[in-house]
């Protein structure tokens, strides 16, 4: 088990700038804890910075080949990330890439082929100590060092590969240039990743670690690697929707939407890839929860929800317009809306506040009159859209969205009545969601 004081004792030399002392400690820590991945991706950078960057990228690159032989794709890539900030154009770097994104690609497409037989190995290399390695002269210590750090424990059997989460449908020029312009970031216990209500502007990827997902205090979840969060914010500007806390040491890349115009200019499947994830979120995450999908079986669902196109409404805008006919039906996926209704006097009342899994637009559909009822997004929405001219149509192929939205315009017309009393002469004509 690797020592505590040694990771504390290379911490410190690392902080006072002398990383010819703290990959004496590295090694004796790789030594020990083999497996170690943190340790020998430290020794391979503070090898680089004490003079031995071509020992550096090996351990990195051997570092990297051996994470996407266990199927940790994620940390592989951070690992040849951290390489890459020091030798951007290296072929074996590159070459580590390509392959780990080959596989990915392949394991999403169940098309993933068992590795050929390794190689036998090379003797090992004895182990290090830090008191035996800080007497060496400068050469000789970096490349022991450097010997211990491409020294590895036998290969197992190859292992499972997941699919890359966003990147696996990208070329893989595209996924490379992403890369080169993802933050890496590292963060303990108790820190907000994400914080609720904050501008979102980014998406973020989790490399390792565990995090919990809440909103307004309640927890939603927890995530853990492969978790993509922050997309839709990222795409349409809306405020972030929930709180991200690391609950342990998470690893994390960040892609932010400077980064995001960079690539689209140069690489556009970069933000057709991003939109398209986007989108197939949102309409996953309307599946599980608006209750407009919920009476039917997937394939029905799949069905109906085909009908839909997806659209972004920018904040402040006016959705719908009262006296003006409706456009279509619409589910939020993201973002709030405000529906705002006018009393015989010209004042203006507030109905109701829409947001996620939210119908609106159905009652001027059924009831077949102009809208009486404004409504304003008060955040970035992100939504699908089932225009009038379908509407008809669907309701005849779907008996139960008929019902649904019958019943949900019942309850609204009511609660409508109860909430403003004598605002409205007639809720049947005054309330248009």
């Amino acid at each position: 088990t690797a020592s505590p004081d040694l990771w504390s004792q290379a911490r410190r030399t690392i902080d006072e700038g002398k990383p010819a002392e703290a990959i004496c400690y590295l090694a004796e820590l790789v030594s020990t804890s083999p497996q170690d991945k943190d340790a020998r991706l430290q020794l391979a950078l503070s090898l680089g910075d004490a003079g031995h960057p071509a020992g550096a990228l090996k351990v990195i690159r051997l570092l990297g080949d051996r994470l996407v032989h266990e199927g940790y794709l994620l940390p592989a890539i951070a690992v040849v990330h951290r390489g890459l900030q020091s030798s951007a154009n290296d072929k074996g770097l590159i070459a580590t890439l390509e392959r780990l994104h080959v596989r990915g690609a392949h394991a999403k497409a169940g098309k993933l082929a068992v590795p050929p037989a390794l190689p036998p190995r090379k003797k090992s290399t004895a182990a290090a100590t830090s008191s035996e390695l800080i007497t060496l002269a400068k050469e000789e210590r970096l490349a022991r060092v450097a010997e211990v750090g491409a020294d590895f424990p036998p290969q197992g059997p190859p292992g499972a590969i997941l699919p890359l989460p966003l990147f696996g449908e990208l070329d893989t020029s595209a996924f490379i240039a992403t890369l080169r312009l993802l933050k890496y970031k590292r963060v303990q216990s108790g820190v907000k990743i994400i914080e609720e209500g904050a501008p979102g502007d980014s998406l973020i990827v989790l490399i390792s670690g565990q995090v919990t997902v809440s909103k307004k205090g309640t927890e939603l979840g927890k995530l853990s690697s492969g978790a993509v969060l922050g997309e839709m914010a990222l795409i349409t500007r809306a405020p972030r929707s929930a709180t991200v806390m690391a609950t342990e040491e998470v690893e994390y890349f960040e892609l932010g939407r400077s980064e995001v115009s960079t690539l689209t200019k140069n690489e556009p499947k970069v933000m057709q890839e991003l939109a398209a994830y986007c989108r197939s979120r949102l309409l996953m995450n309307l599946l599980r929860t608006s209750p407009l999908f919920s009476h039917f079986d997937e394939t029905t669902r799949m069905s109906l929800l085909g009908r839909f196109r997806t659209i972004t409404i920018g904040s402040g805008d006016q959705v719908i317009q009262a006296g003006q006919t409706g456009e279509g039906l619409y589910v939020i996926a993201t973002g709030r809306a405000q529906v705002q209704a006018r009393d015989a006097d010209g004042k203006s009342h507030l109905v109701a506040t829409l947001g996620p899994g939210d119908v609106f637009g159905e009652i001027s559909l059924i009831k077949k009159r102009p809208a009486t009822a404004d409504v304003i997004a008060i955040e970035t929405l992100g939504a699908i859209f089932l225009p009038a001219a379908d509407f008809q149509q669907v309701l005849a192929e779907f008996p139960e969205v008929h019902a649904f939205l019958d019943s949900l315009s019942d309850k609204r017309i009511s609660a409508t009545q109860a909430q403003v009393g004598d605002v409205y002469v007639d809720p049947d004509d005054l309330v248009v969601l």
